[in-house]
Formats: C-alpha cells, structure tokens, sequence
C-alpha cells in the first residue's frame, strides 16, 4: 500500500504573538499569547538567544513582541532581544495595570501573564531607553553620588568619634559641615593616652581624607567630560541662577535629550514636581508633590531654587507670590519653574536671559481680554 504525502507545514506568517517576561539574575518567566489565547508558559535561564531559539521553533515565522519591566538589569537583555528581532519594550512596574486580585496573589507567573496579556491589549508604554553612551554617563555620574554619601558617612564617623572620646575644636573651629583642613591638622596634633585610641583617631581621619580625594577626583573626571562632549548645554546650564556644576552635570547626565519629553508636564512628571490629586465625587485632595520621581534630580534643583531666589529677582517674585499659602510649596514651584528654563536653554541653545520671566509676565498681561 503506498504510503501518504501528506506534510503539515507550521507558517505562522502574520500572526502576532506577544511574550511577557519576569526578569530575574537567575531565571525568566516566560508567558506567550496570540488571539487573545495563552499558547505557551514555560521559565527558562535569563538567555535572549534561548528564547529566540524557542519562538522560532515552535512559532516560526511569527512576529514577536515582548515586554518586561525596568530593573536591575537595565538595557542590556532590551538590546539583545531587539537585535535578534523581538521588538521589545520596557515598562514601568507602576505602570502595569493590575486587579486587586493580581496584587494580592503577585507571583513570577502571574507577572509574566499580566505583562503579556496588557501588551496584547496595548495598554503598556515604554520607557525610554537612554544609548549606551548616555547610560555610562549617567551610571559615572550616580558613581559620583554614591562616593559623596561614603564622604559624608566618613565625616560623621570622626565627628561621632571626637565626641565620643571628649575633643572638642575651639570656638573659632567649629565644624560646619565637611571637616577642612585647618580642623584636620589641628585634629591629628592631638594626643590620646593610648596608642589604641591614637590609631583610630589616625585611621579615621585617614578614611575621610581617602573619600574626600575620591569625591574630589571623580567630579574633576565627569566635568571635564561633560565640557568635552556637551560644552553649550553645560555653559547655558551655569548661566542659570542656582544652577552650578554639580546641578549642570546632574540634569546632562540624567535627561541626555531634552527634547523625548513632548509636553512641559511630561517633563515635570517625570522629575516629580507636580502634585497628585485623589478626587471622589464632590471631594477633592491635592496632595504634595509625587512620590514617583527621579531621586537624583529633585533634590538638586530644589537646592538650586533655594539659591535663585537669592539671586534673581524675577524668581524670587514669583516665590513670594506663592509663598504665603505655604513656603514649601512656593519652593517647589520655583524649582519646577528653573526646570523648565534648563530645558529652554538647552533646547534653545541659549544662555538665561535675566529678563526673561519679566517679558513673560507682561506678554501674558497683554493677552488677558480686556473687561
């Protein structure tokens, strides 16, 4: 009897799937879908490859999307998937809509089929992915953070110290934040009763000059980088009032292009410096500004908007002007108001005209309907 030629080719030629992956150090959690069906769910090592090597073989010549959300593994696994010809995403975790259902039985399974099953719906955004050259930048510049907070735990270790073995600087050397050298000098002079607590008022003072040379040498590095690679923005930054070095390389470091934020609010979003409101009928609650922010901005700038009342009249109008409901929250509008002029003057490519918010104010006032 002759045998049958009958072959059953897989073609999956214009189908759609979409793969939500729990990213973890040691494993990924693997959820596949396509019309609006689970067709697949599986943890395997955290290989781009080895689910490349899936998909194709089981859905071949499918479209591949995937998505998963930012962690500790940054861009790295994004950049391989994409180069394999997965288009991939990455979301914020508070972005992902979740049920209450989802959030109080969260496992890495039900991650992975809630990130499939809202990339199926096309209910998730992307964050945005900074280049290689912007993410080593930005990881110099939190290297930098990280070693200004081993300084100041240094400092206050050999204030504690001092204190803790009963020396005490004369009145005209009282300590106001970092130790300097004229206090160091005057510290190490001293002479304890035993060699013990000699060695560790030495080793104290020696880990503190340690730290500061570090803090000291990779802020030298960064900006002569920053000057080298983007000398008009960081030039505009400083024409700023309140905005110095540090600040100036912090917004470069962190934001790269000004211009992927499409809308001011956007832009303030996403260094936290809008409030957030719950509203229920009638009632209504404005809170303080969002807890979701970048950390590594918000605080420089509001340190910065501190200074430019000091220096710039305009500003310091415009904290008055708020000032009397409440100074904290008038602070806060000046640090988002010298947000928007570091965006301006970068995209712009223009220094700070003092005059600028002045101007402003008067076009503003012409434009009002007359009654």
């Amino acid at each position: 009897m002759p045998l049958s030629n009958l072959s059953h080719s897989r073609d999956f030629t214009g189908e759609n799937f979409y793969i939500g992956l729990d990213v973890h150090k040691k494993s990924w959690s693997v959820t596949v879908r396509t019309s609006n069906l689970e067709v697949g769910h599986f943890s395997q090592a955290p290989d781009p490859k080895a689910l490349h090597s899936y998909l194709t073989k089981k859905f071949p010549s499918g479209t591949y999307y995937s998505a998963y959300e930012a962690g500790f593994s940054g861009t790295s696994s994004h950049t391989a998937l994409c180069k394999l010809g997965i288009q991939n995403i990455i979301v914020h975790a508070g972005d992902i809509p979740n049920t209450d259902k989802e959030k109080k039985s969260k496992t890495d399974v039900h991650d992975s089929r809630t990130i499939a099953k809202y990339l199926e719906k096309g209910l998730l955004k992307p964050i945005h992915v900074l280049t290689d050259q912007q993410q080593e930048l930005r990881g110099y510049f939190r290297l930098r953070e990280s070693q200004v907070r081993d300084q100041t735990k240094a400092n206050h270790r050999l204030k504690s110290y001092l204190d803790f073995i009963g020396i005490h600087l004369p009145k005209d050397m009282v300590v106001v934040g970092k130790f300097t050298n004229k206090q160091l000098l005057w510290i190490e002079n001293q002479q304890l009763s035993t060699s013990a607590g000699q060695a560790s008022l030495e080793r104290y003072i020696t880990n503190y000059r340690e730290q500061r040379a570090r803090v000291t040498e990779v802020t030298k590095s960064l900006r002569t980088f920053i000057i080298e690679k983007f000398p008009d923005a960081y030039n505009n930054l400083l024409t700023i009032p309140g905005i110095g070095s540090t600040t100036a390389i912090a917004l470069i470091a962190e934001i790269g292009d000004f211009n992927r934020f499409e809308t001011p609010c956007e832009y303030c979003s996403y260094l936290g410096m809008i409030p957030w409101d719950h509203s229920s009928g009638d009632s209504t609650r404005t809170f303080g500004v969002q807890p979701r922010c970048n950390k590594h901005l918000r605080p420089l700038l509001v340190e910065a908007a501190w200074i430019a009342i000091r220096k710039d009249a305009g500003l310091l109008l415009y904290y008055k002007k708020h000032a009397a409901k409440n100074n904290k929250h008038a602070i806060m509008k000046v640090a988002r108001k010298l947000a928007l002029i570091a965006k301006g003057v970068v995209t712009n490519n223009k220094p700070y005209d003092p005059d600028y918010l002045q101007s402003r104010a008067e076009i503003q006032q012409q434009q009002k309907p007359k009654p």
